[in-house]
């Protein structure tokens, strides 16, 4: 299915009985802004990036919910700031 999906956000925005759920699969590390840049992509990963990567206005959204977890991990290159190497200097 092909559809204008901006139009299709704003109908479901003005609708009081419709909502959606917009979802960010990245983590904080892999932000454009906060990341541990070069190992980036190409997207802001927080709340944030509802406005910027979907055009929503940042006074629609009603709700936002995050979900952290104590360390980080990484796919491929790029460092591991939580990892524990046990050497002094």
């Amino acid at each position: 299915m092909i559809q204008d999906t901006v139009l299709l956000m704003h109908k479901v925005m003005n609708d009081d009985k419709l909502r959606f759920l917009a979802e960010g699969a990245n983590a904080t590390m892999l932000d454009t802004d906060f990341g541990t840049y070069p190992y980036v992509t190409s997207s802001s990963t927080w709340a944030g990036g509802v406005s910027t990567g979907l055009g929503i206005p940042p006074g629609s959204i009603q709700t936002t919910i995050g979900t952290v977890k104590a360390y980080t991990t990484r796919v491929g290159e790029g460092p591991f700031p939580s990892y524990l190497d046990n050497h002094i200097g």
